[in-house]
């Protein structure tokens, strides 16, 4: 997979310095990219990574949850809950817009964007995701310079309810539909499919400790590019998480998420939030790790260390901060963050805001 990683690297590289490879293989080296940043590398991958439909839905998309390393199961985050654990949204008591941008490497990018409407029957949000490589020259192996363009994109549109139900307490679920184009010059595929998510949270003590769980992407690929695509299975799993405020510490929060989806081993994100300003300014940091890093460290730690192993999540640490003010009755959060990974220099810069009225 490191070497895989390399050469589409060197595909786009190409393509961006007007020399690449053919059509087809240059936009399905763009598809290929995306799944291969979402799997972990060779030495350490789960034996059914990358192969899975739709890989862009286990990605995170706003920069608080990102931040934090992707906890964000049981914590507090409004209409942004909508695309980890949907019950978040049933605490919302006023109607919330959110917007934003991630970018994953090089021209690879994606973006958030959404509404919660409470009602007397509960907060819908309808929601928006997307992730594109933008559009990009073709040119032939033999040099040859085309007018031609070429793009892989994929998006998600849903809705989400949710509603508290009793004293903390907040359910919720999500439906949307996926899909995924790819095209170069005159040649295009396509795939489609269908998913939900279902959530709850449970929060105590005025809000200083919550928990939460949900099931997400559970679905299917309704079709695919060719034939023998049809058959894979979504990337749906299971998340759960916890997140407190220590009694003495009044200004920090500490989250803690446990995930585990398809192709992939179970990973543990730990994560904190630091108020510097009470309601204004925010510091946040997080990590990802997996059961198969804990198990490798034991080695090391027994003396049977393995030098041909390298961390199983692309993801490492993530760094953020968040400012927040109000005018005019409406509210107006900005968070930005930066998402290191272990196989590409570059961080990865996130941004996203939360408007509420």
């Amino acid at each position: 997979m490191r070497d895989t990683v390399k050469l589409i690297l060197r595909i786009i590289r190409m393509g961006r310095a007007r020399r690449a490879v053919s059509p087809v293989v240059s936009v399905l080296s763009l598809s290929l990219m995306i799944i291969t940043l979402l799997a972990p590398p060779a030495s350490s991958q789960n034996a059914d990574a990358g192969t899975v439909a739709f890989p862009f839905l286990v990605m995170g998309y706003d920069a608080r949850s990102m931040a934090m390393g992707g906890a964000a199961c049981a914590v507090q985050n409004g209409l942004y809950g909508v695309l980890s654990n949907p019950a978040a949204v049933g605490y919302v008591s006023g109607t919330q817009v959110m917007g934003g941008y991630r970018q994953v490497m090089m021209d690879v990018w994606g973006y958030p964007i959404g509404v919660a409407m409470p009602t007397r029957y509960g907060v819908f949000a309808p929601y928006l995701v997307a992730l594109t490589s933008g559009d990009f020259n073709v040119i032939y192996e033999d040099g040859f310079l085309t007018d031609d363009r070429a793009r892989s994109s994929y998006t998600a549109l849903g809705v989400g309810w949710a509603r508290t139900v009793g004293a903390g307490i907040a359910v919720g679920g999500a439906f949307k539909g996926a899909y995924h184009y790819i095209g170069a010059a005159d040649e295009s595929y396509s795939a489609d499919g269908f998913a939900f998510d279902i959530g709850a949270q449970y929060r105590q003590r005025n809000d200083r400790v919550a928990y939460g769980v949900a099931l997400r992407n559970l679905g299917f690929m309704r079709s695919g590019y060719w034939g023998e695509w049809n058959e894979y299975e979504m990337p749906y799993g299971v998340e759960a998480g916890v997140a407190f405020v220590p009694r003495h510490i009044p200004s920090l929060r500490i989250a803690l998420d446990v995930n585990r989806f398809n192709g992939d081993y179970t990973n543990f994100e730990p994560a904190f939030e630091y108020t510097v300003v009470a309601g204004t300014f925010w510091v946040r940091g997080g990590y990802v790790f997996s059961m198969m890093d804990v198990e490798k460290m034991s080695d090391v730690f027994r003396g049977e260390r393995d030098d041909t192993y390298r961390k199983s999540s692309v993801n490492t640490l993530s760094l953020g901060v968040g400012v927040a003010t109000a005018f005019d009755n409406v509210d107006i959060k900005l968070d930005a963050a930066m998402q290191f990974y272990t196989d590409i220099s570059s961080p990865a810069i996130i941004v996203s805001l939360l408007v509420g009225f």
